[in-house]
């Protein structure tokens, strides 16, 4: 069942309570302010919610891409000391790759409004860094692609 933010289902634990207001919402005076501010971060973490289970997606395809793919490699292996190369090779690569993200509870929480827009403009930088490093790795999808095209084609011309 999909988490709700409105009406009868269940609560979803990312949005704040509507009963609890924000201590940065506290020093605004104006209440409809306060309210389309608070709409704001409940639409805000309902976006969050997407992007992980997108984020999510996306790291488990690459992670059974990456592994189709390592198995590929060694079929390229002609001999015993070829394979020893690969293989070391790939320990290497595999030694080097980041560990999946780690769930920390958070610290004290400044609800300033400078550190809010801080932490906003922190965020967005680096989805404008993600945005790009997922051109390159479109790009680099569609290189694999072509060669496991043409390994294949190879493959078939001789069977």
């Amino acid at each position: 069942m999909p988490i709700s933010t409105y009406g009868t289902g269940p609560r979803n634990p990312f949005l704040p309570s509507r009963s609890i207001p924000f201590s940065t919402l506290s020093a605004i005076s104006d209440g409809e302010k306060s309210k389309r501010i608070q709409q704001t971060f409940d639409e805000f973490n309902e976006s969050w919610l997407v992007y992980w289970n997108a984020y999510i997606d996306l790291q488990n395809q690459l992670y059974e891409s990456l592994k189709a793919a390592r198995d590929v490699t060694w079929l390229g292996a002609t001999d015993y000391a070829k394979m020893s190369e690969i293989n070391s090779a790939q320990r290497q690569l595999f030694a080097t790759m980041p560990r999946r993200l780690d769930y920390a509870p958070l610290g004290q929480i400044n609800r300033s409004m400078d550190y809010a827009l801080n932490k906003v403009n922190e965020l967005l930088a680096a989805l404008f860094s993600e945005k790009e490093k997922c051109k390159r790795l479109e790009t680099a999808i569609d290189i694999l692609t072509e060669k496991a095209n043409r390994t294949r084609q190879e493959l078939q011309t001789e069977s």
